[in-house]
């Protein structure tokens, strides 16, 4: 019997290397964008503050799923702390 070693990925896969380029207090949205590309949700808050959140999963095979996501909060444009959780 033959398995084959096939995947599906959603969402742009978060390089670990690219976090060291977040400074709080320094990036913004535009360099978060250049790292990472679109958000896939961003919530604005009534303080100005703003939650981006981009995910990444991939299935496979044996109905195993490994994903991450960064979650960054930002105020006047710029991040005031992120996190990366994995699962």
């Amino acid at each position: 019997m033959l398995l084959s070693a096939c995947s599906n990925r959603v969402g742009h896969n978060l390089d670990t290397a690219r976090l060291q380029h977040i400074q709080p207090g320094q990036t913004s949205k535009a360099q978060l964008i250049s790292l990472f590309g679109l958000p896939d949700s961003e919530t604005p808050y009534p303080d100005g503050q703003r939650l981006l959140k981009w995910t990444y999963s991939e299935a496979r095979t044996l109905n195993t799923t490994e994903g991450q996501t960064l979650t960054v909060q930002m105020k006047n444009d710029k991040v005031l702390n992120f996190a990366l959780s994995k699962s």
